[in-house]
């Protein structure tokens, strides 16, 4: 009990994770693979002002298409290889593995 309000205060910073750029695009694509995400949803990645940035980036990329009516992100061809490609590299060197599990 004493933990868990510990990491709620937010005293516990060891448990705190460094995600690097490349890292958190990663995650945004894969998070948008055969289904479309709305923002709120990929805001568990950055704060606000980074996932704009990072949204703007991966559609510059063409690794995300936003779809304007329904206001969602998708994953496009290019992103599905991405995230495949990135995969082989995760499984090739097992110590990244954990930092990478959604």
């Amino acid at each position: 009990m004493n933990e868990i309000r510990l990491l709620v205060e937010g005293k516990d910073r060891g448990k705190t994770k460094y995600r690097d750029k490349c890292q958190i695009f990663y995650l945004i694509v894969k998070s948008c693979i055969g289904k479309y995400q709305t923002k709120n949803k990929l805001s568990y990645y950055s704060s606000y002002r980074r996932l704009n940035q990072y949204l703007a980036d991966l559609i510059r990329l063409d690794l995300l298409t936003f779809d304007e009516k329904q206001q969602r992100f998708l994953a496009t061809p290019k992103g599905n290889d991405f995230v495949r490609k990135y995969d082989n590299i995760i499984d090739f060197v097992p110590s990244f593995k954990r930092d990478y599990e959604i």
